[in-house]
């Protein structure tokens, strides 16, 4: 399996990940940069470094820098296959020159856009697909839907209309902090149901969310088993797919 989504920090090591995802049969992962932590990479990408073929990686970077696409080229290089952005009110990425960039060069660079964002924003994904057909999109953590508590039918039906675009593929992750936030998660079924059966499950991906899914009362090995045993309506390919085959197409590929 591949899990599509953790993070790294100090507290949390690219080794202590192994070792925590390996006994639950995950041998993959795709490291994400965590927000707020600027645009060095570093420590990310050195984990890729050291250990070839089990990391790939997720960058946050300067959309507003004038050397880009440069510094999309030396990421490529070294293992990157992704770009984190997140969302403020203020700075429209419709308006915003350099986000209108990023996304260019994502499609010209075969990268893919995974924005970290609440329902509200879903009509800025949507803008930016019509402007962008050829970006490839993750949306994070079920666009945090239910992080409310509440899963709302309107924030539901506007992910789901984002189907429409076919290069949008939505990471089913971070149960941790959905619904209401205890294991096993059943209470999520409906949502990934709906979801699942709008986009299906070549275009959906498993991720933790390590390391905040580790933390009692949560666990690592809760958010696979939901996955893995916990919705009846998935059949073997459809976990299949969702637990490897869309995350390694999107983010181990050539």
């Amino acid at each position: 399996m591949i899990d599509a989504h953790i993070h790294v920090f100090p507290d949390y090591t690219a080794e202590q990940h192994i070792a925590i995802a390996r006994a639950a049969g995950v041998t993959q992962t795709v490291l994400i940069q965590p927000s707020g932590s600027k645009f060095d990479n570093t420590a990310m990408l050195d984990a890729v470094r050291k250990y070839p073929g089990v990391f790939s990686a997720v960058a946050i970077v300067d959309t507003d820098d004038s050397a880009l696409e440069e510094t999309i080229v030396n990421l490529r290089r070294q293992g990157n296959r992704g770009f984190r952005i997140t969302a403020r009110r203020e700075q429209p990425w419709m308006e915003w020159p350099g986000m209108l960039r990023l996304w260019s060069l994502a499609a010209k660079h075969n990268m893919v856009i995974c924005p970290l964002i609440n329902p509200d924003i879903l009509p800025w994904v949507a803008a930016m697909c019509e402007k962008h057909p050829q970006t490839v999109v993750a949306i994070d953590h079920l666009a945090r839907i239910g992080a409310t508590g509440t899963i709302a039918d309107a924030d539901v039906r506007a992910l789901n209309g984002l189907a429409k675009f076919p290069q949008v593929h939505v990471k089913v992750s971070a149960f941790y902090a959905l619904g209401k936030k205890q294991p096993p998660y059943l209470d999520l079924s409906l949502l990934i149901r709906q979801v699942f059966e709008t986009y299906g499950p070549r275009r959906l991906l498993w991720g933790s969310d390590a390391p905040y899914q580790t933390r009692a009362p949560h666990s690592y090995q809760a958010s696979v088993d939901l996955i893995r045993t916990g919705l009846r309506f998935l059949n073997d390919e459809d976990r299949r797919w969702m637990l490897r085959g869309t995350c390694q197409r999107l983010f181990f590929g050539a």
